[in-house]
């Protein structure tokens, strides 16, 4: 059975950045020149990816030089996190903590990158030497649009889904399925890093007692989970095949015991939820809750950066349906002896 995937609707118009080919280009040839793609294969399914095409909806009003910059932080996540869930450290937490260690180790507040940690195992040592020189050029690139304040808070956002990239690893060791509300809120981690990049592009940091507002909080979390409750749905067949429980249309299947079919239309519904709380929150920030009073040239700023949540909200949605990403019938998938990636 072909799964129908649940209409979703965006209150806010896709867009997307006349840099798009420039960035496609040129984060291919970041990965290249890196080596971050372990075989053919996998360069094949970084380019069919469209993560230009998909950074160029979430912030098409950036500069080619920022755009290239997020465009090339996605693709080295994203690459990474295919090594953490298709090798045999995705069942091995205690060696995937360490090698998450060692990357939260390179991330400094003061935009340098330390050393790599003696005691990483031969094959942790590979990893890392590859990943090393991307991150070290990453951070090198984005310390100028950012202050320490700016990378701690983006470390710190990064380690939160390393988290969670543990926590997936333990379940896999021991065959468990989560719960569905524990998968919601362990889920819900993965998309900060790329929030915060809003900020390099629009060259404009959230003042730290903005981003305490509760209303600030939810803000971010409806969008988190709207992005990647979406991006659970258009995967689903993929990881069903591959039998990874970590998607929310698989847990919701397996908590009430429904087919697929009927459960990816249940998340469709929690998906559109989230777009709808979004969509209210974000027409009414800044105004809710600071009021009318505020520095004209802060709620300038705050406006514009609530337009680039929206702008990733509409984008990636829209992108679903332009990449190859999630295709259940690469290959890689049917056989489930290759790459694997989320």
């Amino acid at each position: 059975m072909t799964l129908q995937y649940p209409p979703i609707r965006a209150d806010f118009p896709a867009e997307i950045s006349p840099f798009v080919d420039q960035v496609e280009d040129s984060t291919r040839a970041f990965v290249r020149r890196f080596g971050l793609v372990p075989d053919e294969a996998a360069r094949l399914h970084h380019e069919r990816s469209l993560l230009g095409t998909l950074m160029s909806r979430a912030y098409p009003h950036a500069e080619p030089t920022e755009l290239a910059l997020v465009t090339d932080w996605i693709s080295c996540m994203l690459v990474l996190d295919d090594q953490f869930d298709e090798t045999d450290l995705g069942l091995a937490p205690e060696r995937l903590r360490l090698v998450c260690d060692a990357v939260l180790g390179w991330l400094t507040p003061d935009g340098s990158v330390a050393k790599a940690p003696s005691s990483a195992t031969a094959s942790e040592h590979s990893l890392l030497t590859v990943f090393r020189p991307a991150f070290a050029d990453l951070w090198r690139r984005t310390r100028p649009y950012t202050s320490d304040t700016w990378r701690i808070r983006m470390a710190g956002h990064i380690a939160a889904f390393f988290e969670v990239c543990v926590w997936e690893a333990e379940n896999r060791r021991a065959g468990r399925v989560p719960g569905l509300e524990e998968y919601i809120r362990m889920r819900g981690r993965a998309l900060m890093p790329y929030l915060d990049l809003i900020e390099v592009t629009t060259h404009a940091e959230v003042p730290p007692e903005i981003y305490r507002l509760p209303e600030f909080t939810e803000l971010n979390q409806s969008l988190s989970d709207a992005d990647l409750w979406t991006n659970d749905l258009f995967s689903c067949e993929k990881e069903d095949l591959l039998g990874d429980p970590h998607n929310l249309v698989l847990v919701h299947r397996h908590a009430h015991g429904t087919d697929l079919q009927t459960s990816a239309d249940a998340v469709g519904a929690m998906i559109q939820g989230r777009f709808d709380r979004f969509t209210e929150l974000s027409r009414a920030f800044p105004a809710v809750p600071l009021g009318d009073g505020l520095d004209p040239d802060l709620t300038r700023m705050l406006r514009r950066h609530v337009a680039g949540l929206r702008s990733w909200l509409s984008g990636q949605l829209q992108w679903r349906y332009e990449t190859l990403r999630f295709d259940p019938g690469r290959p890689e998938v049917v056989s489930a002896t290759g790459s694997t990636p989320l």
